[in-house]
């Protein structure tokens, strides 16, 4: 197990920082541009379980992206399997958003676009990072941010 700690130091990663930017993107025109129909705006979650993991695992996720880095690793490599998974990944979101400003508000699209999507990216990009801290913590990102909105949105 020592040995196992000892690839890993803290530090900065810019790449971290860089999935944590392109993550939020969607959430600047959130601000510019107020919604008639905005259902994500007052999403609290239902279930204190779910959204205790959610938070915790949120923010985790991200922290563990940005400050903890695979000595191994020095330059990732961008023809990765895992950075292309987290590209399209990423772009998926991005649409996803354009159908939520369009005002296709659909419990579907939040559950699976715009929540499970987004701790798949984290898992893909800590794969792609080689930072298995952060691939732990973005499983339960997972099932935190997706079942907290499964609760809100599809059960209700």
């Amino acid at each position: 197990m020592n040995n196992y700690l000892k690839q890993y130091k803290v530090g900065f990663s810019i790449y971290g920082l860089i999935a944590f930017a392109l993550q939020e993107i969607p959430y600047l025109p959130w601000f510019l541009l107020p919604l008639a129909d905005n259902p994500l705006a007052n999403n609290i979650p239902k279930n204190m379980l779910f959204g205790t993991l959610e938070k915790f695992g949120g923010v985790l996720t991200v922290a563990l992206s940005i400050i903890v880095i695979n000595k191994s690793l020095i330059h990732p490599k961008f023809n990765s399997r895992f950075f292309l998974v987290s590209a399209f990944c990423l772009i998926a979101y991005y649409v996803c958003w354009i159908f939520y400003f369009s005002g296709f508000t659909n419990a579907w699209l939040i559950v699976i676009g715009l929540s499970a999507i987004v701790p798949i990216y984290y898992f893909f990009i800590a794969l792609w990072l080689r930072n298995y801290f952060a691939v732990f913590v973005s499983i339960i990102f997972f099932i935190g941010h997706t079942g907290s909105n499964i609760i809100n949105f599809l059960i209700g």
